[in-house]
C-alpha cells in the first residue's frame, strides 16, 4: 500500500499481472489487512477475482504460502513478492518451467550491486546450484564501485509446482529465501534469467527511484 507516484505500489503489480492475462489472485495478508481489503475488495473493479489468505500470526514468506495452499486448485502457481517489481516475460518463464519439469523456477534479475540481496549461482542448464549470502560491508563498498559488473539475484517472482508445498512445514514461521529454497538446491530448482527492470521498494534508494520510474512505465 506504499504510495508510489500517487498510486499504491500494489496497483502497479495488479496492472502488470492483469496485462499478462492473469485473472484469479490470492493475496497473503496479515498486518493492516483491512486497509488492503477495503481498497481492493473482491477485485471486480479491476476485472480480477481476488481472494485473501489471512494470517493470524506472522508466518514468514514460506509460511504464508503454506497457509494459502488450501485455496490453490491448479497444479502450478505464480508467486510474486508484494514489495518488489521485476518486469519478466511470464509466458517465456512458464515455457521454461514446463520444458524442465521444474519443481520451482525463480526469476533471476541482473543488478549492478548485489550486496544488499545476495546472489544466485546457476549452472549451464540454468539449474540453481547455490544461494550466496549478502556480502560484508567491505565487499559491498567494493561492489558499489563496479556497477557495470552485473550479478544474478532472486527477483521475487516464482513459478511453483504443487509438489513444492510439501517442503514447507505447516503452521510455522518459515523463510522462503533463507530456509526453503536453499534446502531444495539440486532438487529441481531453476533460475530464469531476465534483464528486465527491477525495483525493491523496501530499499530507501529504490523507493525514491520508483517514484519516477514506475510512473513512466505504468500510465493511468
Amino acid at each position: 500500500m506504499a504510495p508510489v507516484a500517487g498510486r499504491h505500489f500494489l496497483e502497479y503489480l495488479l496492472t502488470w499481472l492483469r496485462s499478462a492475462g492473469l485473472r484469479s489472485l490470492i493475496l497473503c495478508v496479515g498486518y493492516k489487512k483491512d486497509q488492503i481489503q477495503g481498497w481492493l475488495g473482491n477485485g471486480k473493479a479491476w476485472k480480477l477475482r481476488i481472494r485473501y489468505s489471512k494470517e493470524k500470526k506472522l508466518l514468514g514468506t514460506a509460511g504464508a504460502l503454506k497457509h494459502a495452499e488450501r485455496m490453490i486448485s491448479a497444479p502450478l502457481c505464480l508467486v510474486v513478492n508484494g514489495d518488489s517489481f521485476l518486469d519478466v516475460d511470464l509466458s517465456q518463464m512458464y515455457q521454461f518451467h514446463l520444458a524442465r519439469a521444474a519443481l520451482a523456477t525463480i526469476a533471476v534479475a541482473r543488478v549492478g550491486n548485489s550486496a544488499r540481496y545476495g546472489t544466485v549461482q546457476l549452472d549451464r542448464t540454468q539449474q540453481i546450484r547455490a544461494f550466496n549470502e549478502k556480502k560484508t560491508n567491505l565487499a559491498s563498498k567494493a561492489d558499489a564501485l563496479s556497477p557495470s559488473r552485473l550479478q544474478s539475484i532472486n527477483g521475487g517472482v516464482y513459478l511453483l509446482d504443487r509438489r513444492f508445498f510439501d517442503a514447507i512445514p505447516s503452521d510455522k514461521a518459515v523463510s522462503l529465501e533463507k530456509q526453503i529454497f536453499p534446502a531444495l538446491v539440486g532438487k529441481g530448482l531453476y533460475g530464469f534469467v531476465t534483464r528486465g527492470y527491477f525495483v525493491d521498494i523496501g530499499i530507501p534508494s529504490d523507493f525514491e527511484k520508483a517514484q519516477t520510474q514506475l510512473g513512466k512505465r505504468f500510465r493511468p
